[in-house]
């Protein structure tokens, strides 16, 4: 099965196509991004184990460290979104999107 998740950042306005696609044990990763640092993350993360996606604590999955070392902004959802995708993409998460909207009210 193929996934095609689309990731509107935010602020920065830059849209980013995530396809993530089952390839035997490995999810095969296809990233475009007008992003530079998105592109460059892109490059290092072309094929994932999906058993990655679901047991290896935040601190060490291989698309958060390899974020770590190509984005510069820690809010940005991509790497999230790739976890995201390529758990849906393999059975292991249901497709639902995901959504964080600001409230008008202070604190």
């Amino acid at each position: 099965m193929t996934v095609t998740l689309e990731v509107d950042s935010g602020a920065c306005q830059i849209r980013t196509v995530i396809r993530a696609r089952e390839e035997g044990d490995r999810i095969k990763l296809d990233i475009e991004s007008d992003c530079p640092m998105v592109r460059r993350l892109a490059s290092e993360l072309k094929d994932l184990d999906p058993m990655d996606c679901i047991i290896t604590p935040l601190s060490k999955n291989p698309v958060i460290c390899a974020a770590d070392d190509c984005i510069k902004h820690a809010s940005c959802p991509v790497p999230t979104a790739i976890i995201k995708a390529a758990e849906s993409c393999c059975g292991l998460a249901v497709k639902k999107d995901v959504k964080m909207s600001y409230s008008s009210s202070s604190m």
